[in-house]
């Protein structure tokens, strides 16, 4: 069964079998995707003049970063039990590894776009939702970071060189940043 087709009880009990469905690389996935809508929720309907275009192309932005990542998600779990059947074949291949790391890539790199574009949000979003904002800016930033392990372990099979370093403070930065509005706002 596919991630996105099952009901939220069954998602949670799948957590708990052995098998990849989902697995850690899915649940970051979901809860990036979680943590976008959160940040939504902040959008207002009466924003005007330049706030109106900015609200739009941030609106629409993470509004394509969730939808994606509802086959991403699913893409991460295939990918995985893909590799691990051609691992006990003695089968797999670099090409394996990097086709298993790129669902959490793709993730890092729209993650990174996510905490950007809610920084609007979070300084002219309705500010009833600031604290849904700042959950949200915790898990897209959380996120990243906690995909590095598994990055990391297909990547290490490969000749790919990443930068954990570069993604790290990039994403501390905007992190800090929509931080700083959280704080500013709350005053």
């Amino acid at each position: 069964m596919k991630l996105i087709d099952m009901d939220l009880s069954t998602l949670i009990n799948q957590t708990r079998k052995p098998e990849a469905n989902p697995g850690g690389g899915a649940v970051l996935i979901l809860s990036s995707n979680l943590a976008i809508n959160l940040c939504l929720m902040m959008d207002k309907e009466n924003f005007v003049g330049e706030l109106e275009n900015k609200a739009s192309v941030s609106h629409e932005t993470l509004l394509k970063i969730s939808e994606s990542y509802k086959t991403t998600m699913q893409e991460d779990v295939d990918n995985f039990n893909t590799l691990m059947d051609k691992i006990k074949s003695k089968n797999e291949s670099e090409n394996d590894y990097k086709i298993a790391a790129q669902p959490l890539l793709d993730m890092v790199e729209n993650n990174l776009k996510a905490l950007n574009e809610i920084s609007f949000f979070l300084e002219n979003g309705k500010k009833s939702t600031l604290t849904d904002g700042q959950i949200a800016n915790d898990m897209l930033y959380n996120a990243i970071i906690s995909s590095f392990p598994t990055i990391k372990i297909n990547l290490d099979k490969t000749n790919v060189k990443y930068d954990y370093e570069d993604k790290s403070e990039r994403a501390k930065s905007l992190y800090q940043k929509n931080l700083d509005i959280i704080e500013r706002r709350n005053k």
